[in-house]
This record gives C-alpha cells, structure tokens and sequence, in this order.
C-alpha cells in the first residue's frame, strides 16, 4: 500500500511552514506516494515550485506518486501550470482543454538545469512580473537615440536581478557534495489583487553550508546564514570569475528583495529549518520543519514597479553600476 499524505489548504508562502513540512513528508521514507489533496484550495508559486519540486525528487529515486482528489478548478489551475509531470491524478478534475499564450500574466513551473537555461527564464520572469501597465506599450517604436522603450527601460533591470538571482541559486545549490541540484520557478500575477508573486526553489546544499566560512556568517545556523545572504555581494560567485564582465555580482538577491518591498511587497526565504519574511515574521520553521535547499518568494503590487528608481537599489560595483545597463 502507498503511503498517504494528505495535502494543506494552502501551499504558499503566507504558509510557509505547512508546505515546507507536507513536502518534507513526502520525501520521508520509501515505496509509493498517494497525495491527498482533496483539502487543498490555493497554491501561490512557491507552493507550486516546492511541490514540484518534491514530485521530481521522488521520481528521481523512482517512486511513484499518485495525487487524487482535486477539485476541477484547482486541477485545471495545477495542470496548467505544469506541476504534474510524471505524476499520476485519480479521481481528480479534468485538465484543461486549451493553453493560451500568458507569458504576460504568468511563467509555468520550469526547471533549470544548466546556467546556459538561466537568461531565457530570467526573460520570461521579467516579462510576466511587468505584464500589461497603463500608460507603456510593449510594442511602441524604440527611442531612436537608445534603441529602448518605456518598457525595456522597465524590463531590463528587473531581468537582469533575476538573472543574478537564480544564477547564484543554480551555483551555489551544486556546492558542498549536491552537485546534481536544480532550481525551480514559476510566477503568477493576480488581476483581482493587483498583485505578482514568483517562486524560487533549488534542492540543493542550502544557504549555510553555501556560506560557511564567509567574514559575514557569524554564527553556523539557518536564520543567521539567511540574513548574511541578503547582504550585497555576500553570494557573489568569485571562484568562476573569469573578468568583470562574466561574473556573477551577488546582488540578486539583495536587489530583488529591494524591488519587491519598493513595490510595496516582500520577500520570504526558506533555507533548512529558518524562514525569514522580510515584513517581519522569522525564525525556526514550526514543528521541526526542514527544506534541505531554499526556497524564495517574491510578491509585490505590480502597479508599483514603474516608480521605482532601479539604478538607486542596485549596488555599486567598486564605485560603478554594471556596464551596459541602461536603467532610466
């Protein structure tokens, strides 16, 4: 018989310490999986990426995973956003028939492997998270001194925190004996609300053991490992810098996490038994909780993004802004 674990009503970030432990349950023990999830009524993106997550490592040691009880609505929405991949549904909802083009609204769950898969994500992150605002086409001519539109002036630095950051979460992962570790993404904007969420999960070493050793890292626990990374050029990647042009800077954390409270939103990371939320909750996971990996997630009003002054939160680089960017 499989073991059976029944999923939470909500798989987010808003319940970090739920998803975090069901997940850990899954990955407990051996043989087969049921996922109940009859319960479950909303997954934000981090849900979404740590459940994919968690489904890709069981079939990696090759146990088998069925999920039953889905309602329609939240079958069609999981579906959709690729999260069962190699996973069997009984007695769930029917997936959807069609697959519109939402690359303005929303980045299906996607994997990275490889830092060559990192830019095109970075991409398609970007774009989701900007969408449709008032007042900036997509589509305008470019300024004929530039070359840039409102909306690549708008775009291009949000890409390029994002690249940064899962940059560094794809390197820093595979350290310290994980060196088979991947990184997981998707994003969701919610018309209703206004408001855009990302998530971002690798289920490799984990910010600790990443930063061990590091002048910045005062004491060896989860919650102080945290804080030390969000901190400017704390995880920039030195040993594979090959000259200032191809190294990682180690801002996208810390410019991501600008971006967001700028836009009136926040960040929560997760990273072995801590969880810090940047408004304000953090601390151990409840209930011995453990993601051996970290998980982030962004959310913000997208409204907020066009006033932010972005050259004003990235940090500067021995007294320069990287070369070639172009932020207002």
């Amino acid at each position: 018989m499989p073991k059976t674990i029944t999923l939470p009503p909500y798989l987010s970030a808003r319940s970090a310490d739920d998803t975090v432990a069901v997940c850990g349950l899954l990955l407990e023990g051996g043989g087969a999986v049921l996922v109940d999830a009859s319960r479950l009524k909303f997954a934000d993106p981090f849900g979404l990426a740590m459940l994919g997550a968690t489904f890709q490592m069981l079939r990696d040691v090759e146990r088998t995973v069925q999920v039953c009880g889905l309602g329609a609505a939240a079958a069609g929405y999981l579906g959709r956003m690729d999260v069962f991949e190699g996973v069997e549904r009984v007695d769930c909802g029917p997936p959807a028939n069609q697959r519109h083009n939402r690359g303005d609204s929303l980045v299906e769950l996607t994997r990275l492997d490889t830092p060559q898969e990192v830019d095109q994500a970075a991409y398609r992150l970007a774009h989701a998270l900007v969408g449709h605002l008032p007042g900036i086409d997509p589509d305008e001519p470019p300024d004929e001194m530039s070359g840039y539109t409102t909306f690549d002036r708008l775009v291009e630095p949000i890409q390029y925190a994002l690249s940064e950051l899962l940059e560094n979460a794809l390197t820093h992962a595979r350290g310290h004996g994980f060196a088979h570790a991947s990184v997981w993404v998707a994003s969701q904007h919610y018309p209703s609300s206004g408001i855009i969420r990302l998530g971002v999960v690798d289920n490799g070493c984990g910010i600790l053991a990443s930063l061990r050793g590091h002048p910045e890292l005062k004491h060896e626990r989860h919650l102080e490992a945290i804080l030390a990374a969000l901190q400017p050029r704390v995880s920039c990647n030195r040993d594979l810098r090959l000259n200032l042009e191809s190294v990682n800077q180690g801002v996208g954390l810390t410019t991501t996490c600008r971006i967001a409270e700028h836009a009136g939103g926040r960040l929560v990371i997760v990273s072995g038994d801590a969880r810090h939320d940047t408004a304000g909750k953090s601390g151990e996971l409840a209930g011995h909780a453990y993601w051996q990996g970290t998980a982030i997630a962004l959310e913000c009003r997208r409204v907020g993004l066009p006033d932010i002054r972005y050259r004003e939160l990235l940090p500067a680089y021995e007294g320069q802004y990287r070369p070639g960017l172009r932020f207002e």
